[in-house]
């Protein structure tokens, strides 16, 4: 392993069983990739290099070489809420804002006609629930799952949801369930987008809606620095390719706060359950220009300050 990988693993305290490898981009398959910034925030007031890459067929962003998935399942298991919040309890807070971003949410699906009726939903990537509590109160049923045990425990205990403990590529969901998945952000961080996606597609209805928040881009060209928390960096481009890759067609994408004011940066797209298509239908779409330009990717990096090979201004104004 490259020492740098070894210095951020010392750094993050996870060392024993972990390996780490090259992948292939997770959106077409390619194998060709421009480095797009390589020093980022590693938490505990420090930065180290791990490299962000670019795909040069489809302009994909992601973190790059990867670790093992033992590696991120005791990271988000164990030390991810400490590391960003210094606590595994959910503050007051974190509760209130998820509460009020799913208020935000229901109110924009509605108004745009998307929710007629109560259905199911699922939200992946959880946390504490709180995004749920809108659709519950309205009549919805739903599930929330998350790996981390802390929010999740609070989240039943305290605000009596339907929550469970489990890594998003370990879901036991039934085919043909849901009426609306959620993914708020959280795509960025699970192991395996893919595969998440494709539980998420086989557990829902025909004509069922998905839901997906991309946010670390926009973060991280507001805050001046990428984050080590995140493993992808979703566009809408990107969005709307992995919508279509997994069987949903995307209704609209947009980067108007339709969660509100609290996580400034995101860019969001909603998606209606159909066939999932061959291979090559994602191949075309890219031919055609459904791709980001990893030129233009870096100069908006470079536009946003966002350090490529030095450590950043401390100073700069992070995003919470």
């Amino acid at each position: 392993m490259e020492s740098f990988l070894v210095d951020y693993l010392r750094h993050i305290g996870i060392t024993e069983g972990v390996t780490a490898s090259a992948v292939d981009c997770e959106v077409c398959g390619g194998a060709e990739f421009v480095t797009v910034a390589d020093i980022v925030d590693i938490g505990k007031d420090a930065f180290g290099k791990l490299p962000i890459q670019c795909c040069t067929a489809c302009g994909f962003m992601m973190q790059n070489p990867r670790f093992n998935r033992h590696f991120y399942t005791t990271f988000y298991n164990t030390y991810y809420r400490t590391l960003l919040f210094g606590s595994s309890e959910p503050e007051k807070a974190f509760i209130s804002d998820q509460v009020r971003r799913g208020e935000l949410l229901y109110r924009s699906l509605a108004e745009r006609g998307y929710l007629k009726e109560p259905g199911k939903l699922l939200d992946v990537g959880c946390s504490a629930g709180g995004l749920m509590v809108s659709f519950l109160r309205r009549g919805w049923t739903g599930l929330g799952t998350d790996p981390d045990i802390g929010f999740v425990n609070h989240g039943k205990d305290r605000l009596g949801l339907p929550l469970v403990v489990v890594d998003a590529e370990d879901m036991d969901l039934q085919a043909d369930e849901y009426d609306l998945v959620v993914i708020t952000g959280s795509l960025e961080h699970v192991y395996d987008a893919n595969h998440t996606l494709s539980l998420c597609r086989r557990a829902s209805r025909p004509g069922a809606l998905l839901f997906l928040e991309g946010r670390a881009l926009g973060q991280g060209i507001l805050s001046g620095h990428f984050s080590h928390n995140h493993r992808r960096y979703l566009t809408a481009s990107s969005l709307e390719l992995l919508m279509v890759k997994h069987g949903w067609e995307p209704l609209f994408t947009t980067d108007a706060p339709l969660c509100g004011p609290t996580r400034p940066g995101g860019v969001y797209c909603l998606g209606r359950a159909v066939d999932v298509p061959a291979p090559e239908v994602v191949r075309a779409l890219i031919r055609s220009g459904k791709r980001d330009d990893p030129r233009a990717l870096q100069e908006r990096l470079a536009a946003g300050g966002v350090a490529v090979d030095a450590a950043p201004n401390r100073d700069a104004q992070g995003v919470a």
